[in-house]
């Protein structure tokens, strides 16, 4: 920048601007004075910059043009200023804040500070018409002819959505969400030149591309509802946002849905589950573009390493995973007690009037409503949750383990008067265990709330009962379920007597040992009192047995199966984990004998472990037992007691 620019600028002559720069303007106006005076200042206007310059002047100085707001500035500016440092040569920042205009006065102000060169991240090339030192663009897609005194390095931005897209089709996903911004257009290229490669059809709809507030209240409720196995995200906060809202819906990530950003960040490293995301090295890039300047500002010999595009890469974390490979069954719904359990481990189960000390204590969600859905919800079962909770740190502990087990939580509730239900576990080193139930919020769970959240009864396949219960409420629910052709699936607890009109409208009837005794007196045999059930009306009696398996009684089977071979540790859960397995595998198509064998395995998996809910096992560790299955159940191998 020259006196004639100055002058330009401020509507004035050059004599004028040269006469206030000398101080000889007692002729001038106090306005002009100060006009031209805040010109010299906002742009650092320095005189005979030019003739230094020309006369070999060297200051060490290199300059950065950027906007704070572009991808990856932080780790750009933290590494040129690394490189440069290294070198010798200290860094003005100029920030440009995405303003040409801002853009263009700080270009002036460099050229008066007499930098060596200039690093233009992502600037528009006419802004540098007339900067005299070298230049290094850093830009985000392919740059063939930079200028005169000038190179290029860069990454493709299209890139970023090709390996984001291929990435998930890789792991086996084939219907993919992108939810991008307006300034995405290379990344949306990339998305849709991945899918037409891998000849997959690519429905114009799933491709959302708009303003971050649309995305926010249009985006992710159209594009979560599309039935997307992965959805592809701008940057970590849209990635952030979209695993907050499908955990809200009860669906898991990277369980149910994965979700993968363009963009990599700090935050997508802190988040829960943390979020794969294609990476860029702006440490690279920078390195890259320093060596470049220094070389062309000392006139050294070009490098033969010096690499113009740099590749992107796939950092993976933990919101990936390949799609379910089972088709989901269908809609299961468990209308039950929801508890924080008390574990207590003592020296052995107390007799009447014993006194024990224990060595450990667990608190834990629990309740045999909430243990039979998150088993359902483990198992990527698709499954809905009708219950009450007190408003107190319990019930909030209870609702968020609901959510990030995969259960739909609309018809869970929260009671003002009542704390959350309590249950007190004994448990022995054998694994046998007594329980004391405080139903607390659970007692508020009525009729009224049924028939509020009856609609979720549509299109099910299963309901899942206890007699945690009040009797009229279980009565009511039957009622519900055999009006809308769900099957009732119901477990037997806490009481003595089942309603005689009851046993007809039972689909599944699964008491265990215990409880069947309670049920049918005398002193005939398990398959003596499970025939008095089904001649009752009851069409399927499973009877669980713990260590001995269990026996069916039903129409076509009247059959003993064996245990699972674990080592018991805590047998608390594993009427929950059989029941739960049972209806997941029923509800996508498997015969009784098939649901059977893998509720036998899940209930073996969860009392190998402490505590209920986070003993029940997921779809991949339960189905590692696949074979043996096989072997055990549906070979004729029914075993004996």
């Amino acid at each position: 920048m020259n006196i004639k620019d100055i002058a330009g600028i401020c509507g004035v002559s050059p004599s004028t601007v040269s006469k206030i720069l000398h101080g000889r303007d007692a002729d001038i106006s106090a306005a002009t004075r100060k006009r031209v005076l805040d010109a010299v200042k906002e742009y650092q206007y320095m005189p005979y910059s030019k003739v230094i310059r020309n006369a070999s002047y060297k200051s060490n100085v290199i300059g950065v043009l950027m906007s704070g707001e572009e991808y990856g500035a932080g780790e750009l500016l933290y590494a040129i200023e690394q490189a440069a440092s290294d070198n010798g040569y200290s860094t003005i920042l100029c920030n440009t804040q995405g303003d040409g205009k801002r853009a263009f006065r700080h270009i002036h102000v460099l050229q008066n500070k007499k930098v060596d060169g200039m690093i233009c991240i992502s600037q528009k090339r006419e802004l540098m018409q007339n900067f005299d030192a070298p230049v290094v663009w850093v830009e985000k897609g392919r740059t063939e002819n930079p200028g005169e005194n000038a190179e290029a390095v860069y990454y493709e931005e299209e890139e970023a959505g090709y390996l984001a897209v291929n990435y998930l089709i890789e792991k086996g996903h084939t219907k993919i969400s992108c939810i991008l911004s307006e300034g995405d257009e290379a990344v949306e290229a990339g998305c849709r030149r991945a899918f037409q490669e891998n000849q997959l059809f690519l429905n114009g709809e799933l491709i959302f591309r708009g303003a971050v507030e649309e995305i926010r209240e249009a985006g992710l409720t159209r594009y979560l509802d599309m039935g997307s196995t992965a959805v592809v995200c701008r940057d970590a906060e849209t990635g952030n946002l979209v695993c907050e809202r499908l955990r809200e819906r009860g669906v898991l990530v990277p369980g149910n849905v994965s979700v993968i950003s363009v963009r990599d960040s700090a935050l997508a490293q802190k988040m829960l589950p943390r979020l794969t995301a294609v990476h860029v090295p702006f440490e690279q890039l920078a390195e890259a573009a320093v060596g470049k300047l220094l070389e062309m500002i000392e006139k050294q010999e070009p490098s033969d390493e010096f690499e113009k595009r740099w590749k992107l890469s796939v950092v993976e974390r933990s919101s990936v995973k390949p799609p379910l490979r089972h088709i989901q069954g269908g809609k299961i719904v468990v209308v039950g007690s929801l508890n924080m359990d008390c574990m207590v481990n003592v020296s052995h189960i107390p007799t009447n009037g014993e006194t024990l000390s224990s060595h450990s204590l667990q608190f834990l969600p629990g309740g045999k409503g909430a243990n039979q859905a998150v088993g359902v919800g483990k198992l990527d079962g698709q499954v809905y949750m009708i219950g009450c909770l007190g408003n107190d740190s319990d019930g909030k502990e209870i609702y968020n383990n609901l959510v990030n087990s995969g259960v739909k939580i609309e018809g869970v509730i929260f009671d003002n008067a009542l704390a959350t239900g309590k249950a007190y576990v004994n448990v022995a080193p054998d694994g046998e265990s007594t329980i004391v139930v405080y139903p607390g919020a659970n007692s508020r769970l009525d009729c009224s709330q049924i028939q509020r959240f009856g609609y979720l009864l549509n299109n099910a396949k299963y309901c899942l009962l206890n007699l945690e219960l009040e009797e009229e409420v279980v009565e009511y629910t039957i009622q519900k379920c055999k009006a809308k052709n769900v099957e009732v699936i119901l477990k037997p607890s806490v009481v003595e007597k089942v309603k005689e009109s009851l046993f007809e409208k039972i689909d599944y009837f699964i008491p265990n040992e215990k409880e069947l005794k309670q049920l049918v007196q005398g002193p005939v045999g398990i398959e003596e009192k499970a025939e008095v059930l089904f001649e009752k009306g009851v069409k399927n009696v499973i009877v669980t047995l713990g260590h001995k398996g269990c026996y069916l009684r039903n129409q076509e089977y009247a059959r003993f199966f064996p245990a699972a071979d674990f080592f018991p540790v805590d047998t608390t859960g594993g009427a929950d984990a059989f029941i739960s397995c049972f209806a997941v595998y029923m509800s996508e198509g498997y015969n009784i004998i098939e649901a059977i064998g893998f509720a036998t395995y899940a209930a073996g998996i969860c009392i190998t472990r402490l505590g209920v809910q986070t003993a029940l096992t997921n779809r991949t560790g339960l189905e590692l037992y696949a074979d043996e299955i096989w072997e055990k159940f549906l070979k004729g191998k029914e075993g004996n007691l």
